[in-house]
Formats: structure tokens, sequence, C-alpha cells
């Protein structure tokens, strides 16, 4: 039996957490954003990273939508798109039945039927980023930059 076995059942989840933050790697901004000129750490280097750990550790998660808004915007092309941004609950347990929980917001637009998926992906990808304060090489401070936004306008009557 190896040490990591015979500690591994009697940590609760606070300890199994502080591992997997020991054993977690920083993990790099390889993924490019062509339209709009960026890197970003895309979701599968993310689970790329961090699964392993969670299951090397006995880690699991599950989710739960705490609140969920969806509308319609057309895009500069004229195609309709769902917008929808859930506000999300991740429990991370353990194998003895503790927990912690953390809460993250997605946003996710398509024209499908897609858009749900793509607000749970990037909550569950900041929920994890944010818990194991996952560090990359070149994070920005989101203080650096500002933006000159336009008023608001009245969103459009329910039906």
């Amino acid at each position: 039996m190896t040490k990591q076995e015979q500690i591994a059942p009697v940590l609760g989840i606070n300890a199994r957490m502080v591992e997997i933050l020991r054993d977690l790697d920083a993990i790099g901004k390889n993924a490019r954003n062509q339209a709009q000129g960026f890197n970003y750490r895309g979701i599968d280097d993310v689970y790329n990273a961090i699964n392993p750990l969670l299951a090397k550790h006995g880690v699991f998660m599950t989710a739960e939508v705490v609140g969920k808004t969806r509308e319609e915007r057309t895009n500069a092309k004229g195609t309709v798109l769902a917008f929808t941004c859930l506000h999300m609950r991740y429990h991370f347990r353990a194998e003895d039945g503790s927990e912690v929980s953390t809460e993250a917001e997605g946003e996710g637009m398509d024209s499908g039927d897609k858009s749900s998926n793509k607000a749970m992906a990037v909550a569950h990808k900041y929920a994890l980023l944010q818990a194991f304060c996952v560090p990359t090489k070149d994070l920005d401070d989101p203080d650096k930059e500002s933006h000159e936004v336009a008023p608001a306008t009245a969103p459009p009557p329910v039906r």
C-alpha cells in the first residue's frame, strides 16, 4: 500500500483540496481566439490538468444551477442567437461525505441549442481556476484594461 493509499481514506475535503493545490502546475493560455486576437485557457486544458488530480486525491464535483437568464440577440449578420447566463454552484466532495462549495457565473451564446452548455462550461472552468488558484505565466490583472461602454438599451417587452 502506497503512502497516498494509507492517508487518503482519512482526509476530508479540505485536506484533499490542499493536496491538489500542491500537485497542480500552471495552465498556460495556449488557445487563441483568432477573431478578437487574444489567448485563453481552454476548458479541455483545464480538465486535462485537474481531472487526474481530482481522481488521485478522491475528489469529485456536482453542479447545481442557482439562477438562469436567457434572451435572444441578433448578430451583425442578422442571425438570431440565444444568450444564456447561468449562476452555478459547484460542490467538491470527498469519500467521507465532507464537501465544500463554490459559485461561478458563465455566459454562452449560440445559434442552436448549445448556449446553456457553453455557459456551464465557462462557469465550470472558472470555478476550477478560482477554487485552485490556478496560475498561468501570462496572467493579466483585470485592472489593466478599461472599456468604453454605450448606454444600456431597454430590454424587449415580455410577451
